[in-house]
């Protein structure tokens, strides 16, 4: 079963080799979706390199989780389910982080978006890990989410096969291959095979 522990606390993050590029978050959704070939994020009026792309490992993980999740919205939910968008976390300094999953449990609010993006922390917010993270990172990242109302924060690790649900009380839990993810208190209903996430898929046999 999983184990459930307390969130460590973190600083904010340090900006390392040339100076960030400082902007606002009007300046920001006015740029291309990628710069120089990479996806930027905007962290305190600074634009931070996200990742300069993913592996395909990263995208399949990214793409099941998406499936299952919008499965669930159909059957039992009302919001929706999106990929790579843009979240305006917070304003004075400007914040913007791009979950690479995000689950609204309302319909999209359209009318309080921040130029057609989310306005705030979308209910779940969940990261897939690269190589390229550090953890300080994903613990900055954690607590943007939670700042801006996140109800629940998943980061996942490819490599280790397995997710860890942060909750905005500090505590978290660890699911691995061989677990069942629930979470009935906001996903009533949904139970995620876990080795379905990390699983491949094997070739049809010859007829």
């Amino acid at each position: 079963m999983p184990a459930t522990s307390a969130k460590k606390t973190h600083d904010r993050p340090r900006m390392g080799g040339e100076a960030p590029r400082v902007m606002t978050a009007e300046k920001y959704v006015t740029l291309p979706d990628r710069q120089n070939g990479v996806s930027c994020e905007l962290v305190q009026d600074a634009l931070v390199v996200r990742d300069p792309g993913v592996s395909w490992t990263h995208s399949s993980v990214q793409g099941k989780l998406y499936r299952y999740l919008d499965e669930w919205m159909e059957k039992f939910g009302h919001g929706e389910v999106g990929v790579d968008v843009d979240c305006l976390l917070s304003e004075a300094p400007d914040t913007i982080r791009i979950p690479d999953v995000a689950v609204l449990l309302q319909p999209f609010d359209k009318k309080n978006a921040f130029h057609g993006r989310v306005r705030g922390a979308p209910d779940i917010a969940i990261e897939v890990l690269s190589p390229s993270n550090r953890p300080q990172e994903m613990r900055d990242k954690t607590s943007d989410y939670f700042n801006a109302g996140a109800l629940r924060v998943w980061i996942v690790d490819p490599e280790t096969r397995t997710i860890v649900m942060h909750r905005p009380d500090g505590t978290n839990t660890r699911f691995s291959s061989a677990d069942r993810l629930e979470d009935p208190e906001i996903l009533p209903g949904f139970a995620l095979e876990m080795r379905k996430v990390f699983g491949v898929y094997h070739a049809r046999p010859t007829l």
